[in-house]
């Protein structure tokens, strides 16, 4: 999933919501999306999402799996992830909430000044909200405050960009969306880097299996050259493995 096409599609998405009065049905959802192939745990999460920006989806009722995460009764947070949201909610206790107008107004000294300090008392008033969509991505691979701090980035990033959205986007709408996109990005590449791997630990097993069968069928230590024949490997491809498994070449 690209992050930059998927990002300017959410965006489109929220348009042709607020078109009919913040109301989609799923089926208009999935036809939108069709092109990208997603998947239905995606899907469920770009439902989550809508959802979490009063947007009605007319026929979406949250999978069982996604209501027990809701509900946190199968992903207990961990001693660390308490720690971390106990240290965060201190911090948002101490944050005074402004109204959504004089929100509105700093955005647009941020679009049109691009003031530091306008910039730290608006991630300040979305903290709680960055909080609010890492949440929806817990137990995926990450630990709660890796996936704030993946959405702190994204927030951040939204910052430097702000002027440059698209017309069509609210502003709002546009912090949120790079927030979701910046954390739902940290948690396909940790489950990509994981399956790679995973990948890589199966052909080293492989490659081991193999010397130790050739080896005991040879009664004696075996050449890469005579692995590459006996497994129909390219020498290069059976270097590489042995250097990454920290073997030397024989």
């Amino acid at each position: 999933m690209n992050r930059e096409e998927f990002q300017k599609k959410l965006s489109e998405l929220g348009v042709k919501a607020k078109e009919k009065n913040n109301r989609l049905k799923i089926e208009e959802i999935r036809e939108f999306f069709r092109e990208m192939e997603l998947s239905e745990e995606q899907f469920e999460l770009v439902f989550s999402y809508l959802v979490s920006c009063h947007i009605t989806v007319e026929g979406y009722i949250p999978s069982e799996k996604n209501q027990e995460k809701a509900e946190k009764s199968e992903i207990p947070l961990t001693k660390e992830e308490q720690s971390f949201l106990k240290n965060y909610q201190r911090e948002l206790d101490y944050l005074e909430i402004m109204t959504e107008e004089a929100i509105l107004a700093l955005c647009l000294e941020v679009e049109e000044t691009g003031d530091a300090l306008a910039k730290a008392r608006l991630t300040e008033q979305f903290l709680p909200e960055v909080l609010k969509l890492a949440d929806k991505f817990r137990g995926q691979g990450l630990l709660l405050g890796d996936l704030v701090q993946e959405g702190n980035i994204g927030l951040m990033l939204a910052m430097e960009t702000l002027g440059m959205r698209p017309e069509s986007c609210p502003v709002l709408e546009y912090l949120r969306q790079e927030i979701y996109s910046a954390i739902a990005q940290a948690v396909e590449d940790n489950q990509t880097e994981k399956q790679a791997g995973n990948l890589l630990a199966d052909r080293l097993n492989y490659l081991r299996d193999n010397i130790k069968k050739l080896s005991d069928d040879l009664e004696r230590q075996v050449s890469i050259e005579e692995l590459a024949v006996y497994m129909d490997m390219p020498v290069e491809e059976i270097e590489t493995l042995l250097n990454l498994a920290g073997e030397e070449k024989k």
